[in-house]
């Protein structure tokens, strides 16, 4: 009967803990969002630099030389880089003119908001 008795402490106590991780999981996911870490995921597990994120002209990348890469890809499409004023890129192409506004997201990830999304700089 002794013997049994920390045998048991032992299972309930690791059953605590796995309990105390999904929690935390949970929680993390529930706070990110699902289809975040999914972007997330594919970002750290494929060649791509920049995902889309919705149809509202949002672009997720991770946080590396992040303005040199947008005006990089915005030059690829065409536009041209006018100025910087803050968190906002301003590009021409032809009578055009869009802003993209950069925001820090996650501290290892930037979200890209182009404007009315006239642009698709997805990878």
């Amino acid at each position: 009967m002794i013997l049994r008795r920390p045998w048991k402490v032992a299972v309930f106590g690791i059953i605590g803990i796995v309990v105390l991780i999904v929690i935390f999981a949970a929680a993390y996911i529930n706070n990110i969002g699902f289809h975040k870490i999914k972007l997330m995921y594919t970002l750290g597990t494929t060649d791509k630099q920049i995902v889309l994120m919705d149809e509202k002209g949002n672009y997720l990348t991770e946080d590396r030389s992040v303005g040199l890469l947008l005006k990089e890809r915005m030059s690829s499409k065409g536009w041209t880089y006018v100025r910087q004023e803050g968190a906002n890129y301003f590009f021409e192409k032809g009578n055009e003119s869009t802003i993209v506004t950069m925001r820090q997201w996650n501290h290892n990830y930037v979200i890209y908001h182009v404007k009315d999304n006239l642009v698709n700089i997805a990878d």
